[in-house]
């Protein structure tokens, strides 16, 4: 029997017929030409080792990792807060969006709609040079009151949030990904709370739940299965868009990739390491996100 995808079982690597292979061939092959194109545009032997302290380096103080592992600790941490934002903005404006029509579905429709159709390099300008400029007092306040605190609570809190002198640019980003995505998360909700048929709201109902316990123990984890698949394409989506706080020169990944660039004049070795980098991040949270697909799979009662 031919193999059909979507309905057939998945095959493992011993299954695997020789389109699989020659297809695995060619993207290799494809791999190896241009890896080895590159060093000849590059028209000098590529040097690894030169980055290695910029990765991780040891002194007379200790080990210390570099401007491209300190980046990417800021890319985890900008990732990380506007994640938040996100689950938090989109689930509460989806869940508001489901099941509304008309006149009462007007304001999450701007707001999905403003967000969703406005290029997110266009937001962060808005909100740095423009939005910023309402909370820029407040926030060197904060940094003030930071700086007053003990050693260890103000490395804590310089670690969570943001970098010395950094507060208001991470605060643009934050926000600028945060509810840009959110918009997308929006839209993901409320189609998966949509695809629940009516009828379970009704059998809900019928049970006594209230509409809070309705929405707890019966739409949302029915809901789940079908938002999680594209909310892990979304997650994915926002930590590869915090390159877009380099512009306002946050010292994330990409910013810092910039600097090594601009100091060191390697661009090739630079950019495969960087762009591994990221590629590690995405796969981990495409792993995670396959790991919690599993646990929400039907099965059958024993």
């Amino acid at each position: 029997m031919s193999y059909l995808p979507g309905i057939s079982p998945a095959r493992s690597w011993r299954r695997l017929t020789w389109g699989d292979i020659l297809l695995l061939a060619a993207a290799l092959a494809l791999l190896v030409l241009l890896f080895f194109r590159a060093r000849e545009i590059s028209g000098e032997s590529w040097e690894w080792s030169s980055l290695r302290p910029y990765l991780w380096y040891r002194d007379e103080e200790g080990f210390h990792w570099g401007m491209l592992i300190a980046g990417l600790f800021m890319t985890i941490r900008l990732g990380l807060w506007s994640l938040a934002l996100a689950l938090i903005s989109g689930t509460l404006i989806g869940m508001l969006n489901a099941h509304v029509r008309g006149l009462a579905a007007l304001p999450m429709r701007l707001y999905i709609n403003l967000l969703r159709n406005t290029p997110p390099l266009v937001l962060l300008f808005l909100v740095f040079f423009f939005a910023g400029s309402f909370f820029s007092e407040p926030l060197l306040h904060i940094e003030a009151l930071v700086q007053e605190l003990p050693s260890g609570p103000q490395t804590l809190i310089h670690t969570l949030l943001a970098p010395p002198g950094q507060m208001d640019r991470m605060f643009a980003a934050v926000l600028t990904l945060g509810l840009y995505e959110g918009a997308y998360v929006a839209e993901i909700v409320r189609a998966g709370i949509e695809s629940v048929p009516h009828s379970q709201w009704e059998a809900a109902a019928s049970q006594g739940f209230s509409p809070w316990q309705q929405q707890r123990y019966i739409i949302a984890p029915q809901a789940l299965r079908v938002i999680l698949p594209p909310l892990v394409g979304q997650t994915i989506s926002i930590f590869k868009e915090t390159t877009l706080a380099s512009i306002i020169s946050l010292p994330e990944l990409t910013f810092q990739s910039l600097e090594v660039m601009a100091v060191t004049r390697i661009t090739y070795e630079l950019w495969f390491i960087t762009a591994l980098l990221y590629l590690g991040l995405s796969l981990f949270w495409s792993r995670l996100g396959a790991w919690l697909e599993h646990r929400q799979k039907w099965r059958p009662v024993e």
